[in-house]
Protein backbone atom coordinates (compact mmCIF):
# COMPACT_ATOMS: atom_id res chain seq x y z
CA UNK A 1 0.00 0.00 0.00
CA UNK A 2 1.08 3.74 -1.06
CA UNK A 3 0.71 6.13 1.77
CA UNK A 4 0.95 9.67 1.56
CA UNK A 5 4.14 9.79 2.97
CA UNK A 6 5.62 7.94 0.42
CA UNK A 7 4.27 9.78 -2.42
CA UNK A 8 6.68 12.34 -4.27
CA UNK A 9 6.09 15.68 -4.12
CA UNK A 10 3.73 16.65 -7.35
CA UNK A 11 3.26 20.03 -9.06
CA UNK A 12 1.06 21.41 -12.00
CA UNK A 13 3.39 22.79 -14.92
CA UNK A 14 3.45 26.46 -14.07
CA UNK A 15 5.68 27.70 -17.11
CA UNK A 16 9.37 27.04 -18.85
CA UNK A 17 11.24 26.75 -15.50
CA UNK A 18 9.50 23.36 -15.13
CA UNK A 19 10.11 22.73 -18.87
CA UNK A 20 13.48 20.96 -18.32
CA UNK A 21 12.03 18.35 -16.21
CA UNK A 22 9.36 17.50 -18.14
CA UNK A 23 11.69 17.01 -21.27
CA UNK A 24 14.29 14.72 -19.57
CA UNK A 25 11.37 12.80 -18.12
CA UNK A 26 9.73 12.11 -21.95
CA UNK A 27 13.21 11.34 -22.89
CA UNK A 28 13.74 8.69 -20.12
CA UNK A 29 10.61 7.08 -20.78
CA UNK A 30 11.13 7.17 -24.62
CA UNK A 31 13.85 4.83 -23.41
CA UNK A 32 13.36 3.08 -20.56
CA UNK A 33 10.02 1.73 -21.89
CA UNK A 34 10.61 0.65 -25.55
CA UNK A 35 9.58 -1.25 -27.31
CA UNK A 36 6.43 -0.28 -25.47
CA UNK A 37 5.51 3.44 -26.73
CA UNK A 38 5.98 5.80 -24.33
CA UNK A 39 2.78 8.88 -24.09
CA UNK A 40 5.18 11.40 -23.63
CA UNK A 41 8.37 11.89 -26.17
CA UNK A 42 9.96 15.18 -25.98
CA UNK A 43 8.40 16.57 -29.11
CA UNK A 44 4.93 15.24 -28.01
CA UNK A 45 5.48 17.92 -24.97
CA UNK A 46 6.35 20.82 -26.93
CA UNK A 47 3.88 20.23 -29.86
CA UNK A 48 1.20 20.06 -26.88
CA UNK A 49 2.64 23.13 -25.42
CA UNK A 50 3.14 25.67 -28.18
CA UNK A 51 2.28 29.11 -27.12
CA UNK A 52 1.19 28.08 -24.00
CA UNK A 53 4.77 26.72 -22.90
CA UNK A 54 4.27 30.10 -20.79
CA UNK A 55 1.32 29.47 -18.61
CA UNK A 56 -0.08 26.99 -16.47
CA UNK A 57 -1.48 23.65 -17.89
CA UNK A 58 -3.99 21.11 -17.34
CA UNK A 59 -1.26 18.74 -16.01
CA UNK A 60 0.26 17.61 -13.04
CA UNK A 61 4.10 15.75 -12.51
CA UNK A 62 5.42 13.73 -9.44
CA UNK A 63 8.73 14.37 -8.28
CA UNK A 64 11.31 11.72 -6.78
CA UNK A 65 14.49 11.30 -6.29
CA UNK A 66 16.15 11.58 -9.65
CA UNK A 67 13.71 13.77 -11.31
CA UNK A 68 9.92 13.76 -12.41
CA UNK A 69 8.81 10.34 -12.48
CA UNK A 70 5.30 10.24 -13.55
CA UNK A 71 3.13 12.77 -15.47
CA UNK A 72 -0.74 13.47 -16.11
CA UNK A 73 -2.15 15.57 -18.71
CA UNK A 74 -5.44 16.22 -20.30
CA UNK A 75 -4.61 16.76 -23.54
CA UNK A 76 -8.15 17.77 -24.23
CA UNK A 77 -11.30 17.40 -22.65
CA UNK A 78 -12.20 14.48 -20.78
CA UNK A 79 -9.12 12.34 -22.24
CA UNK A 80 -6.04 12.00 -19.91
CA UNK A 81 -2.63 10.63 -21.11
CA UNK A 82 -0.27 8.98 -17.91
CA UNK A 83 2.76 8.07 -18.09
CA UNK A 84 5.51 6.96 -15.32
CA UNK A 85 8.77 5.76 -15.41
CA UNK A 86 8.59 1.67 -15.44
CA UNK A 87 10.35 1.63 -11.71
CA UNK A 88 7.55 4.11 -10.48
CA UNK A 89 4.35 2.17 -12.13
CA UNK A 90 2.84 2.41 -8.52
CA UNK A 91 2.14 6.18 -9.05
CA UNK A 92 -0.24 5.25 -12.09
CA UNK A 93 -3.13 4.89 -8.68
CA UNK A 94 -1.66 8.48 -7.41
CA UNK A 95 -1.83 9.97 -10.77
CA UNK A 96 -5.47 8.64 -11.59
CA UNK A 97 -6.49 9.84 -8.06
CA UNK A 98 -5.76 13.45 -9.12
CA UNK A 99 -7.24 12.99 -12.56
CA UNK A 100 -10.22 11.91 -11.10
CA UNK A 101 -10.62 14.69 -8.82
CA UNK A 102 -9.39 17.11 -11.12
CA UNK A 103 -12.29 15.66 -13.83
CA UNK A 104 -15.09 16.02 -10.84
CA UNK A 105 -14.27 19.54 -10.32
CA UNK A 106 -14.18 20.38 -14.06
CA UNK A 107 -17.64 18.99 -15.00
CA UNK A 108 -18.75 20.75 -11.27
CA UNK A 109 -17.53 24.22 -13.12
CA UNK A 110 -18.97 23.31 -16.44
CA UNK A 111 -22.51 22.35 -15.43
CA UNK A 112 -22.04 19.15 -16.24
CA UNK A 113 -23.24 15.96 -15.44
CA UNK A 114 -21.38 13.89 -12.89
CA UNK A 115 -21.39 10.65 -15.04
CA UNK A 116 -20.00 12.51 -17.98
CA UNK A 117 -17.45 9.40 -18.64
CA UNK A 118 -13.32 10.17 -18.23
CA UNK A 119 -11.12 8.75 -20.58
CA UNK A 120 -7.57 7.28 -20.36
CA UNK A 121 -5.36 6.20 -23.16
CA UNK A 122 -2.82 2.96 -22.76
CA UNK A 123 -1.17 1.01 -25.31
CA UNK A 124 -2.50 -2.48 -26.66
CA UNK A 125 0.69 -4.03 -25.07
CA UNK A 126 1.06 -2.52 -21.84
CA UNK A 127 -0.29 -5.30 -19.92
CA UNK A 128 0.63 -3.78 -16.41
CA UNK A 129 -0.83 -0.35 -16.85
CA UNK A 130 -4.32 -1.87 -18.41
CA UNK A 131 -4.42 -4.12 -15.38
CA UNK A 132 -3.75 -1.04 -13.19
CA UNK A 133 -6.66 0.87 -14.86
CA UNK A 134 -9.47 -2.44 -14.69
CA UNK A 135 -8.62 -2.27 -11.09
CA UNK A 136 -9.26 0.95 -10.49
CA UNK A 137 -12.67 0.63 -12.34
CA UNK A 138 -11.82 1.15 -15.95
CA UNK A 139 -12.89 -0.73 -18.66
CA UNK A 140 -12.14 -0.61 -22.48
CA UNK A 141 -14.19 2.06 -24.53
CA UNK A 142 -12.44 2.04 -28.12
CA UNK A 143 -9.25 2.38 -30.23
CA UNK A 144 -7.30 5.58 -29.72
CA UNK A 145 -4.31 5.25 -31.90
CA UNK A 146 -2.18 2.92 -34.38
CA UNK A 147 1.37 4.10 -34.09
CA UNK A 148 4.55 2.79 -36.88
CA UNK A 149 8.17 2.45 -36.50
CA UNK A 150 10.90 2.33 -39.05
CA UNK A 151 14.32 0.74 -37.69
CA UNK A 152 17.00 3.73 -38.92
CA UNK A 153 19.69 1.01 -38.59
CA UNK A 154 18.21 -0.52 -42.00
CA UNK A 155 18.47 1.02 -45.50
CA UNK A 156 16.31 4.07 -46.03
CA UNK A 157 14.84 4.78 -49.63
CA UNK A 158 15.47 7.88 -51.21
CA UNK A 159 12.89 10.82 -50.91
CA UNK A 160 11.43 10.72 -54.47
CA UNK A 161 9.41 13.85 -55.09
CA UNK A 162 6.77 13.44 -57.90
CA UNK A 163 8.05 15.31 -60.97
CA UNK A 164 8.26 19.52 -60.65
CA UNK A 165 8.24 18.71 -56.63
CA UNK A 166 11.44 19.16 -54.43
CA UNK A 167 11.73 18.27 -50.81
CA UNK A 168 13.87 20.78 -48.71
CA UNK A 169 13.83 22.26 -45.09
CA UNK A 170 12.53 24.97 -43.50
CA UNK A 171 15.86 27.12 -42.70
CA UNK A 172 15.47 30.66 -43.68
CA UNK A 173 12.13 29.97 -44.65
CA UNK A 174 9.35 32.87 -43.72
CA UNK A 175 7.51 31.47 -40.30
CA UNK A 176 4.22 33.22 -41.48
CA UNK A 177 4.32 31.19 -45.12
CA UNK A 178 5.36 27.98 -42.93
CA UNK A 179 2.35 29.03 -40.55
CA UNK A 180 0.36 28.87 -44.18
CA UNK A 181 1.23 25.60 -44.95
CA UNK A 182 0.10 23.60 -41.66
CA UNK A 183 -2.94 25.93 -42.09
CA UNK A 184 -3.81 24.58 -45.58
CA UNK A 185 -2.98 20.98 -44.49
CA UNK A 186 -5.17 21.33 -41.80
CA UNK A 187 -8.01 23.30 -43.10
CA UNK A 188 -9.36 20.44 -45.16
CA UNK A 189 -10.39 17.22 -43.19
CA UNK A 190 -13.74 16.04 -44.71
CA UNK A 191 -12.11 12.89 -45.66
CA UNK A 192 -12.23 12.12 -41.87
CA UNK A 193 -15.38 13.20 -41.23
CA UNK A 194 -14.09 16.32 -39.33
CA UNK A 195 -14.97 20.13 -40.47
CA UNK A 196 -12.86 22.45 -38.72
CA UNK A 197 -10.31 24.95 -39.49
CA UNK A 198 -7.23 25.28 -38.34
CA UNK A 199 -6.06 28.01 -35.69
CA UNK A 200 -2.51 27.46 -35.99
CA UNK A 201 -0.91 30.84 -35.90
CA UNK A 202 2.36 32.46 -36.84
CA UNK A 203 2.79 32.97 -32.92
CA UNK A 204 2.60 29.21 -32.48
CA UNK A 205 4.93 28.45 -35.07
CA UNK A 206 7.44 30.66 -33.82
CA UNK A 207 6.59 29.17 -30.46
CA UNK A 208 7.19 25.82 -31.81
CA UNK A 209 11.08 27.37 -33.41
CA UNK A 210 12.16 28.70 -29.76
CA UNK A 211 12.07 25.30 -28.08
CA UNK A 212 14.81 23.49 -27.15
CA UNK A 213 13.93 20.27 -29.05
CA UNK A 214 12.94 21.92 -32.65
CA UNK A 215 15.52 21.89 -35.27
CA UNK A 216 14.72 23.67 -38.78
CA UNK A 217 16.74 20.93 -40.81
CA UNK A 218 14.16 18.55 -39.27
CA UNK A 219 11.22 20.53 -40.59
CA UNK A 220 10.37 19.51 -43.86
CA UNK A 221 8.69 21.09 -46.87
CA UNK A 222 7.68 19.82 -50.40
CA UNK A 223 7.84 22.69 -52.30
CA UNK A 224 5.27 22.63 -55.19
CA UNK A 225 6.33 23.48 -59.12
CA UNK A 226 4.61 26.81 -58.62
CA UNK A 227 6.86 27.44 -55.92
CA UNK A 228 4.20 27.31 -53.13
CA UNK A 229 4.45 25.36 -49.71
CA UNK A 230 2.52 21.60 -50.50
CA UNK A 231 3.26 19.78 -47.97
CA UNK A 232 4.89 20.04 -44.69
CA UNK A 233 6.18 18.01 -41.33
CA UNK A 234 8.01 18.14 -38.24
CA UNK A 235 10.75 15.44 -37.03
CA UNK A 236 11.59 15.74 -33.36
CA UNK A 237 14.92 14.51 -32.62
CA UNK A 238 16.04 13.03 -29.19
CA UNK A 239 19.45 11.99 -29.22
CA UNK A 240 19.36 10.56 -25.32
CA UNK A 241 16.58 8.08 -26.59
CA UNK A 242 17.96 7.95 -30.16
CA UNK A 243 14.00 7.63 -31.30
CA UNK A 244 12.44 10.63 -33.41
CA UNK A 245 9.07 11.18 -34.08
CA UNK A 246 7.00 13.24 -36.75
CA UNK A 247 4.75 15.58 -35.57
CA UNK A 248 2.47 16.50 -37.30
CA UNK A 249 2.20 15.90 -40.83
CA UNK A 250 0.06 17.22 -43.30
CA UNK A 251 -0.54 17.74 -47.09
CA UNK A 252 -2.37 20.79 -48.74
CA UNK A 253 -5.63 19.44 -50.67
CA UNK A 254 -4.63 20.15 -54.13
CA UNK A 255 -1.39 18.11 -53.68
CA UNK A 256 -2.87 15.02 -52.30
CA UNK A 257 -2.47 11.79 -53.42
CA UNK A 258 1.27 12.23 -54.75
CA UNK A 259 3.30 10.68 -51.94
CA UNK A 260 4.56 13.48 -50.47
CA UNK A 261 4.44 12.90 -46.83
CA UNK A 262 7.26 9.72 -47.94
CA UNK A 263 9.34 11.88 -49.92
CA UNK A 264 9.74 14.62 -46.86
CA UNK A 265 9.44 11.58 -44.26
CA UNK A 266 12.56 9.56 -46.11
CA UNK A 267 14.24 12.66 -46.17
CA UNK A 268 14.43 13.32 -42.26
CA UNK A 269 14.55 10.03 -41.66
CA UNK A 270 17.64 10.28 -43.64
CA UNK A 271 18.92 13.32 -41.64
CA UNK A 272 17.96 10.82 -38.16
CA UNK A 273 19.94 8.42 -39.60
CA UNK A 274 23.02 10.74 -39.59
CA UNK A 275 22.83 12.18 -36.30
CA UNK A 276 23.01 8.23 -34.66
CA UNK A 277 19.33 7.89 -34.22
CA UNK A 278 18.27 4.10 -34.10
CA UNK A 279 14.26 4.15 -35.11
CA UNK A 280 11.62 6.80 -36.59
CA UNK A 281 8.03 6.60 -35.02
CA UNK A 282 4.90 8.34 -35.89
CA UNK A 283 1.10 7.68 -34.90
CA UNK A 284 -2.34 8.56 -35.99
CA UNK A 285 -5.97 7.97 -35.14
CA UNK A 286 -6.85 4.57 -36.73
CA UNK A 287 -9.50 5.90 -39.20
CA UNK A 288 -7.16 7.98 -40.52
CA UNK A 289 -6.98 5.40 -43.35
CA UNK A 290 -4.99 8.04 -45.67
CA UNK A 291 -1.96 9.00 -42.89
CA UNK A 292 -1.60 4.88 -42.73
CA UNK A 293 -1.59 4.15 -46.31
CA UNK A 294 1.00 7.16 -46.71
CA UNK A 295 3.35 6.01 -43.58
CA UNK A 296 3.36 2.64 -44.96
CA UNK A 297 4.40 4.10 -48.37
CA UNK A 298 7.28 5.96 -46.56
CA UNK A 299 8.64 2.48 -44.97
CA UNK A 300 6.58 2.30 -41.68
CA UNK A 301 5.82 -0.91 -40.24
CA UNK A 302 2.72 -0.85 -38.00
CA UNK A 303 4.17 -1.73 -34.49
CA UNK A 304 1.26 -0.48 -31.74
CA UNK A 305 -1.99 0.57 -31.03
CA UNK A 306 -3.91 2.12 -27.90
CA UNK A 307 -7.01 2.41 -26.47
CA UNK A 308 -9.25 4.63 -24.43
CA UNK A 309 -10.00 2.93 -21.24
CA UNK A 310 -13.32 4.76 -19.69
CA UNK A 311 -14.74 5.33 -16.38
CA UNK A 312 -18.20 7.24 -15.11
CA UNK A 313 -17.21 8.38 -11.38
CA UNK A 314 -19.78 8.16 -9.00
CA UNK A 315 -20.21 11.98 -7.37
CA UNK A 316 -19.81 10.17 -4.00
CA UNK A 317 -17.44 7.52 -4.37
CA UNK A 318 -16.06 7.82 -7.76
CA UNK A 319 -16.04 3.96 -8.45
CA UNK A 320 -18.61 3.81 -11.04
CA UNK A 321 -17.55 2.09 -13.98
CA UNK A 322 -18.58 3.07 -17.25
CA UNK A 323 -19.26 -0.41 -19.38
CA UNK A 324 -17.24 -1.26 -21.82
CA UNK A 325 -18.39 -2.04 -26.14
Amino acid sequence: MITDADQPASSRYRGLDDLPALLAFASACTALRSPLRSSWHQGDIIWALQTGGDRPQPCRFWVGPSGVEALAWFESEGEVWIETLPASESLVRVAVDWVEDAWRRRLAGLGKPADTPLRIRAQAADARRIAALEALGYRRAGPAAVGFRLDLDGPIPPPEPPPGYCVRDSVGVDPALRAAAHRSAWNHLDHLGIAATSGFSTEAYLSLTASPVYDPTLDMLAVAPDGSLAANCICWPDAVSGVGIFEPVGVALAHRGRRLASAMMREAMTRLKARGHREARVGTAPFNHAAIKAYLAAGFERADSSNWWAKTLDEQSGSSPCPGP
